[in-house]
């Protein structure tokens, strides 16, 4: 890898329609309470993706209140198979955290630092009865595998060695991240697939580099000043076929945990400015 540093991506749905429309499938004429769970990725840049996340309940008309709380997913399926649902929803109810609505809304609230899989229950109120409502949401643990440097050049912020860290995904054994890659805060996942390439250095296995953010800004020939992230350019092409085989723009992952990446470097809400300039990891050695 040193010759790299030296040089420096239906059917259609039928309607069943009857002489009467049906009672809680209508807005405003729904006859018992319901509500559904929604995940989202945090937009507060403040919050951590990987054990934070936004969750919304989106009641319906016949709902006054909401009680919510979350559990491993384990937990879960065990009150459930030795109690039943019902038991379990009494539980919520009494446990949970309660959101007053009024018929059917929708409620955003995050939860921070879960860990693991997790149940996020709610339960829907009103006259006519409840009903649970769930989603999960996988909270990601890492383990250290090597330190290193990673290694990137780019016009606008120059040569740069930073120090940090290989990661592991503690329950996903293809899913890697670069702890502190751009900075104290900044990571980078690597999703590995079951594709490999070889070259001089050896077998690789390719990879996907979602969307990461940096800290760093570019200033535009408009003069317009935009953060930088950077994906895979499949991801900024809307086209794996760029990363998933060998055809130059792809990622690869060595067995000594070294790895190169073809990123793109994207300006917020303009696009890319830049794809040509490959990037390296390269761990200490043992």
């Amino acid at each position: 890898m040193k010759k790299y540093i030296y040089a420096i991506a239906a059917l259609p749905m039928l309607a069943l329609w009857s002489c009467k429309a049906d009672e809680g499938t209508e807005p405003g004429h729904d006859s018992t309470p319901a509500v559904t769970v929604y995940t989202y990725t945090p937009a507060d840049a403040d919050l951590n993706p990987d054990n934070d996340v936004t969750v919304r309940f989106a009641t319906n008309s016949a709902t006054s209140e909401v009680y919510y709380m979350y559990q491993l997913t384990s937990e879960v399926e065990k009150e459930i198979n030795t109690n039943g649902e019902a038991a379990y929803i009494e539980k919520v109810i009494s446990n949970g955290e309660k959101i007053s609505v009024n018929g059917a809304s929708s409620v955003d609230i995050d939860l921070i630092d879960l860990h693991g899989t997790n149940t996020i229950s709610a339960v829907a109120v009103g006259k006519n009865g409840k009903s649970i409502g769930k989603a999960s949401f996988t909270g990601l643990d890492w383990e250290q595998k090597k330190l290193g440097t990673f290694y990137v050049q780019q016009a606008f912020i120059g040569v740069k060695e930073t120090e940090c860290a290989l990661e592991i995904c503690t329950t996903n054994n293809s899913l890697y991240r670069l702890r502190d890659v751009f900075g104290t805060g900044y990571s980078m996942k690597m999703q590995l697939l079951d594709v490999q390439g070889e070259d001089e250095d050896g077998v690789y296995t390719l990879f996907r580099v979602p969307a990461s953010n940096t800290p760093w800004q570019v200033k535009l020939s408009s003069g317009a000043i935009c953060d930088v992230f950077v994906e895979d350019i499949g991801y900024w092409q809307g086209n794996a076929s760029f990363v998933t085989g060998v055809s130059g723009y792809e990622n690869g992952f060595y067995e000594d945990g070294s790895a190169f990446f073809r990123l793109a470097w994207m300006a917020d809400g303009v696009g890319c400015v830049s794809y040509t300039s490959p990037s390296f990891f390269i761990p200490y050695e043992d």
